[in-house]
């Protein structure tokens, strides 16, 4: 069996598990965080609208301090992020309900040690907005090298190992399980690097194409939430690091010869 296959065969059913009552107010809960993090998002783009758009809301970070900055990054995690995470904390409220644990605890303590990771991986977005902003001219050239760095980590060893862990919740929890609510912001923390690592090259994409674009943020978190919870759903990565090498390529094109081709999907 081969570790993607294994993933397939430890990962429930995503929507069965909704069906359940107990998991119905959770679910919602955390629906609602996410929903709350889609309407930062949409507000934000909104105030940044004619800024260029490679750099618009969180990219422009010169005009934001660090704590705005990571607020607003976190923010858009949640959005994006939270829908493909549900299976794991659902399957954790199993597990911590068949241990006698102290579910809601280790709920908001896996949520938060996995919304920490995200957190701390906005701080190298924050200092690429920055040197975006006293580069000058060269720095035209970073989203198109961004693109292609992203593109090609869809074809690495980490980001297939890291989808693999980050995509099978129930072997995940099998061998990472600790009890408490320590043990679940653990948990919540080791799940986060995988998912940063899994996301990594999209992430790259997402910030060369405009950081709060909320057309690109939906289509990641889409992609996202395919490639996590979808049966196949690895099959996505190399397809899609393939065109991000070839937009990345034809915006480096473009920058030479002066011309500057659409990037709205």
């Amino acid at each position: 069996m081969t570790g993607l296959e294994r993933s397939s065969a430890f990962s429930p059913p995503v929507f069965g598990r909704w069906r359940r009552s107990e998991n119905l107010v959770p679910a919602l809960v955390l629906l609602a965080l996410a929903a709350a993090g889609w309407a930062y998002a949409i507000r934000q783009a909104g105030a940044a609208h004619g800024m260029d758009p490679a750099m618009d809301g969180l990219s422009s970070g010169g005009a934001w301090g660090p704590a705005s900055f990571l607020f607003g990054w976190t923010a858009m995690m949640a959005a994006m992020m939270i829908p493909a995470t549900l299976p794991l904390i659902l399957l954790y409220r199993v597990f911590a309900r068949n241990r006698l644990d102290k579910g809601r605890a280790g709920v908001a303590a896996l949520l938060a040690g996995y919304v920490a990771v995200w957190a701390a991986a906005g701080l190298p977005v924050y200092a690429y907005s920055l040197f975006g902003g006293w580069a000058g001219p060269p720095a035209a050239a970073l989203p198109a090298l961004l693109l292609i760095v992203g593109g090609a980590y869809q074809f690495t060893p980490l980001k297939r190992g890291c989808h693999v862990r980050c995509s099978s919740p129930l072997f995940f929890l099998v061998r990472r399980w600790r009890p408490g609510p320590t043990g679940a912001l653990r948990l919540g923390a080791i799940h986060g690097v995988d998912c940063v690592g899994c996301c990594a090259g999209l992430m790259a994409g997402l910030v060369a194409l405009g950081t709060m674009n909320p057309a690109w943020m939906l289509t990641v978190a889409v992609v996202v939430f395919v490639e996590k919870t979808i049966p196949g759903g690895h099959r996505v990565a190399h397809p899609l690091g393939a065109l991000m090498i070839l937009g990345g390529v034809l915006l480096g094109a473009s920058l030479i010869d002066g011309t500057s081709p659409g990037m709205e999907p």
